[in-house]
């Protein structure tokens, strides 16, 4: 029995007192959520998925953006944002198109289909958002949106 126990204490990995997700895991968990509604929401009008990573930059650049410049913004390689704009594109969302600015360089955009789903899926997170709001209180969902905003700016400036 004595062995036993002084097992368990040498395999513990925590102080009881810390149990539970911690703030990258919450992040995480909302995260999953929150997409998981929008795609559901999606799936139940007969709609594709969209994907967040190629999706959230668009809507802020609608005229169009280089592969390269869609990978840097999400953090991936351009291999890795390839393969997410050739999911969209097979659906119907984006379409590549020359850049006026570079006649070498291609954009990314959305097609005309893509834009009535990003207008959309804008719905439905602003839907969430209001959902969310009506748990917590405006006040606190718009000081933790003011707070991560705080943070990602900071760890901009570390890099």
């Amino acid at each position: 029995m004595v062995k036993e126990i002084s097992l368990a204490r040498k395999n513990k990995l925590h102080d009881d007192d810390d149990r539970g997700p911690r703030l990258g895991a919450l992040l995480r968990l909302c995260h999953q959520a929150f997409h998981s509604r929008i795609g559901r929401r999606l799936a139940e009008s007969g709609d594709a998925p969209v994907i967040g990573a190629v999706t959230q930059p668009l809507w802020d650049h609608p005229d169009g953006m280089r592969l390269t410049d869609l990978a840097s913004y999400a953090g991936m390689t351009k291999q890795s944002m390839g393969e997410l704009v050739e999911r969209m594109e097979a659906v119907g969302y984006v379409e590549r198109v020359p850049d006026p600015n570079d006649g070498r360089a291609r954009l990314v955009r959305f097609s005309e289909k893509g834009r009535r789903i990003a207008k959309k899926t804008r719905a439905l997170v602003h839907e969430t958002e209001a959902r969310w709001a009506a748990r917590v209180g405006e006040k606190e969902l718009e000081r933790l949106r003011k707070t991560l905003q705080a943070i990602l700016a900071g760890e901009a400036d570390e890099q």
